[in-house]
């Protein structure tokens, strides 16, 4: 049990600082991104949003599941695929800023929209899936770097890597961050439709 536990967490530290810190660009950017849109686009965000709040729920969960189901996997397969290529770490990173920025943005819409009561609604429909499926996508996204900076350096030196080794850990890897995404999927599909209905409702 140990020794599986040790091959989920080991990761790189310096990669995970680095990470953290396109992430913290991310929400930065998304949370001001708001305040440079002209008229026009703000007003399509208030009408978005608007749209939103009044059909909160689903009118076909099974449907709402399968989409959300198959984006949210679609993307951490991507990111696990990236990490077999030599191009898959700038592109690791551009996707990790990318959801920052989209998590952020969606927040601080909210905000500047409702105000205080934007900052619940917007936090309830972020947590917790959103932010640990963005955990989920970090804690991926330090792996994929890593074995795509084993590759790189491996053609660099010219040295054999143990490949079996690494796909065994990255499998591990794939699997619980696929399990965990799931459950999250679910939650945001059952859990926080309802969540968000109460609170609307009552404020």
């Amino acid at each position: 049990m140990k020794k599986a536990m040790d091959k989920l967490f080991t990761v790189d530290k310096k990669v995970v600082i680095f990470l953290f810190v396109i992430s913290f660009i991310g929400v930065v950017t998304g949370a001001l991104f708001m305040t440079v849109l002209s008229s026009q686009d703000k007003q399509l965000v208030a009408e978005t949003l608007s749209s939103f709040l009044e059909n909160i729920e689903p009118t076909n969960y099974l449907a709402s599941l399968t989409n959300n189901v198959i984006i949210n996997v679609l993307f951490i397969v991507i990111i696990w695929l990236l990490g077999f290529s030599i191009i898959g770490l700038p592109i690791v990173v551009i996707l990790l800023f990318y959801k920052a920025f989209t998590v952020s943005f969606t927040l601080s819409s909210f905000v500047a929209n409702y105000g205080l009561k934007g900052s619940l609604i917007g936090f309830l429909y972020n947590f917790p899936h959103q932010f640990v499926i963005f955990v989920i996508y970090l804690y991926l996204g330090c792996y994929a770097i890593k074995v795509s900076l084993a590759l790189i350096h491996s053609i660099i030196k010219r040295k054999t890597i143990d490949f079996k080794a690494i796909m065994n850990r990255y499998l591990l890897v794939l699997v619980v961050s696929l399990l965990v995404v799931v459950i999250m999927t679910l939650v945001e599909t059952f859990v926080t439709p309802y969540l968000l209905k109460i609170v609307v409702n009552v404020l």
